[in-house]
């Protein structure tokens, strides 16, 4: 054990006591409130002042009957002396004591007076039981770290005095709770609640735990000895947190207050194979379609071989095992060409088949919503007589083309074979559309937009819907500039609208495919003639773009004049030319900017067949997945959607069939909102809605993995170099532990009232004279 302190810090109002008769120890003496033992002092003053006062109030009257009793009087003068000021000691030690005993002498347990005490103090016990507290370390009578945390804890609590030292107990799985926040001096209720205490499956919340912990120092100000007791297995994911400056001022604030003794439960260096993620490689999960899927695995605290196995709806995937080597920078783990059967939520699952001791985070789930057609809102803002005379003409054929006669799509009534589903409506019918229904709306040249339409559109954006604008002929910018510009959907203000002069060959798109591109261009890098560097646009709205913005160039245009630059590390991130292309965020979802036309109308880019290939990957590149919510952390509540569809009142049971209530909110008239509770156990969950189920997944975080410890000296560090003393995962040896504060007050209290007794005997014994004394 390292010791920082032989014995406790008291306050200014303790002293020195040499203990004669005793071993010569010093003794430290406190007091908890030193004010009473000034009043003691001043109390014992009282007497001798009456007494006095009681002297200067006789006035001598000789008579003559007095000289017999005067004669009588000299005779037992001696024994009149010794009764008084025998009486007047008592009383006069009386209210000293009392003023001493309310004062609570404090000392400490090596010194000799140790045995008249009671010992006496807070003691704030915070137990770690995150997720990584559930290594299993194969102790005799504990399986896991926090099944040793506990009996570290019970052993501590059955070293207490009961009726003198209360007990506060916090957890430091987030979010950090206090289980006993208003501190208990019924030990054995105390230890009651740390049997209760269960594994959790979230992150450390040390920050938190320590400032709890520190508030309730605060509440219990008048206790002048306090104790902090960290149980933790000292991992750098709970000692290296984010908040590093919250973490070393709460430890600064605590040194304060307490004095801190950190029992780590590591047992050496530990070592963790974890699945921290799985997701697809691009946002768009399509039926009938080779999709692509990355796992990301780590080792911390050395490599080691494992394989990782794969599964679909819980099913393992033949062939599909792989073996690997994780360590603790090792790249992802690729998932080829697997094609979906069908649309809708489907559960794609990685699990590392290792034997190490936190089998928590060895397999990550992925709920997969699934596209087999992907419902898309085209608003045309110009309608013509022929069939591709529309603003939208082009871009529904891009990206809809027609199925060949006698294809499956043409059998199932569909004629395309696309995966995408647009629908095409004019501007007029925007108003009388529920967005909800569609995963992107497309404007294609609408010149107006009505308030109350571009309120729908902002909700449906920030819900994670798409919004794709191209420009046309009646787009008008003050309209776009006053109702969609304060709606952030768009980019910036439309400033000047740019067109090529008759002598010239129009712009051309600042297009380098061997250069930085952006990734929704990622899969034109290398192509060298896909046409993107060659197709001419002629007209073009400029958007003037906030230099503070978080909006992302995808496309720039070409100055007049100039060529595309050949240096491989410039992007479409320079901020000194016009945007073709750009894209941001709005809640939960994306708005892309087309800064011309959809059709032919100003640009000849229509014509080339890189034209469709950019569309598609515009789409797919701004579309959410879908399935955000229905991917989940463990302490994160189940928020289901406004768009999806209730045909019954939702129910949400856990892996183990569990039912899991959810509360229901309604705002003014609007439709009734379900959410759960926070969710506490890792697994795949399952939401009725009653036309359907729906896969719910729910992981562990995935920074708890990395459990290799920490020294002393860096736990130090990160409390803000506290001082601490530091112990493994057993209990100290009972003499090293005894360094606490002893209250004395009880002790004096008891001669107190021994006292009370003693004076009124002398008050009766010599307040009376007894027969035969004259």
């Amino acid at each position: 054990m390292t010791m920082v302190e032989q014995y406790p810090t008291f306050s200014s109002s303790g002293f020195w006591l040499l203990a004669s008769g005793f071993s010569l120890r010093p003794l430290a003496f406190a007091f908890a409130t030193p004010m009473f033992f000034a009043a003691g002092i001043l109390l014992a003053a009282i007497p001798i002042i009456i007494h006095i006062l009681n002297r200067r109030r006789f006035k001598t009257v000789q008579w003559a009957a007095m000289d017999f009793l005067l004669r009588a009087m000299r005779r037992n003068r001696r024994r009149l002396k010794f009764e008084q000021w025998l009486l007047l000691a008592t009383r006069c030690a009386l209210l000293f004591l009392l003023g001493l005993a309310l004062a609570r002498p404090l000392g400490c347990d090596r010194s000799s007076f140790a045995m008249l005490a009671q010992r006496s103090g807070l003691h704030v016990l915070v137990i770690d039981n995150s997720y990584s507290m559930a290594y299993e370390a194969d102790r005799p009578d504990a399986k896991t770290h926090l099944d040793q945390a506990k009996l570290l804890a019970k052993g501590l609590i059955d070293r207490l005095t009961a009726g003198g030292e209360s007990v506060a107990i916090i957890t430091a799985a987030k979010p950090a709770t206090a289980v006993i926040a208003s501190p208990a001096y019924d030990l054995q209720a105390a230890k009651d609640a740390v049997d209760r205490i269960e594994q959790s499956y979230s992150d450390t919340d040390l920050v938190g735990a320590i400032t709890k912990a520190n508030e309730i120092a605060r509440d219990e100000a008048k206790q002048p000895v306090k104790f902090l007791d960290l149980f933790t297995d000292a991992t750098r994911s709970a000692w290296e947190p984010n908040q590093k400056d919250a973490l070393a001022q709460a430890g600064r604030d605590a040194a304060q207050q307490f004095r801190i003794t950190h029992h780590s439960l590591a047992r050496g260096q530990q070592s963790n194979l974890a699945t921290l993620e799985v997701r697809p490689s691009s946002n768009l999960v399509r039926a009938k379609f080779n999709n692509e899927f990355l796992a990301t695995i780590r080792a911390f605290g050395g490599a080691t071989d494992s394989s990782l196995q794969w599964r679909m709806d819980g099913q393992i995937l033949p062939g599909r095992t792989t073996a690997v080597r994780p360590s603790a920078d090792s790249p992802p783990v690729t998932l080829t060409d697997l094609p979906m059967p069908s649309g809708g939520p489907h559960v794609l699952s990685a699990s590392l088949m290792t034997d190490d001791r936190l089998k928590v985070d060895d397999t990550r789930w992925r709920v997969l919503e699934v596209a087999s057609e992907l419902k898309v809102l085209i608003v045309e803002g110009e309608r013509g007589i022929g069939a591709m005379s529309g603003s939208g003409a082009f871009l529904n054929l891009a990206l809809a083309p027609p199925a060949e006669a006698g294809s499956a799509a043409v059998t199932r009534g569909r004629n395309t074979s696309s995966y995408v589903a647009p629908e095409l409506i004019s501007d007029l019918e925007l108003s009388n559309k529920v967005l909800s229904d569609y995963r992107a709306v497309i404007l294609c040249g609408v010149g107006q937009i009505q308030p109350g339409e571009a309120d729908q559109i902002r909700t449906f954006v920030e819900r994670g819907g798409s919004l794709l604008i191209f420009m046309g002929e009646p787009v008008t910018a003050e309209n776009y500039n006053s109702v969609l510009l304060p709606r952030k959907l768009m980019p910036g203000p439309l400033t000047n609208r740019v067109t090529s002069s008759g002598d010239q060959n129009g712009f051309n798109f600042d297009f380098q495919p061997r250069g930085v591109l952006h990734p929704l261009l990622s899969i034109f890098a290398g192509e060298e003639k896909s046409g993107l560097d060659t197709a001419r646009v002629f007209t073009y709205w400029q958007a003037d773009i906030p230099s503070n913005s978080q909006v992302e160039r995808v496309l720039n245009y070409l100055p007049a004049g100039a060529t595309p630059s050949t240096n491989p590390s410039r992007s479409a991130q320079a901020t000194n030319a016009d945007p073709a292309i750009t894209m941001h965020s709005v809640g939960q979802g994306h708005v892309i900017f087309v800064s011309t036309t959809a059709n032919d109308e100003w640009q000849s880019f229509c014509a080339k067949p890189s034209y469709l290939v950019l569309m598609h990957e515009l789409l797919t590149g701004s579309v959410s997945s879908g399935d955000r919510w229905m991917n989940l952390f463990v302490g994160q509540p189940l928020e289901i959607p406004a768009n999806v569809k209730l045909t019954a009142t939702p129910s949400l049971k856990d892996a183990n069939q569990t039912d899991i209530v959810l509360d229901e909110t309604r705002s003014g008239n609007g439709p009734a909102t379900y959410r759960s509770r926070p969710l506490t156990k890792p697994g795949v969950y399952t939401l009725n809605t009653g036309e359907r189920k729906i896969p719910i997944a729910v992981n562990v975080p995935d920074d708890e993995a990395d459990i290799r410890t920490l020294d002393d000296a860096a736990l130090t560090r990160a409390m803000g170099e506290a001082q601490m003393e530091f112990e493994g995962d057993q209990l100290p040896a009972l003499a090293a532990s005894n360094d606490s504060g002893n209250d004395y007050g009880w002790s004096i209290m008891a001669i107190v009232l021994v006292l009370v007794g003693f004076e009124c005997f002398l008050a009766m014994r010599f307040g009376h004279y007894r027969k035969g004394t004259i």
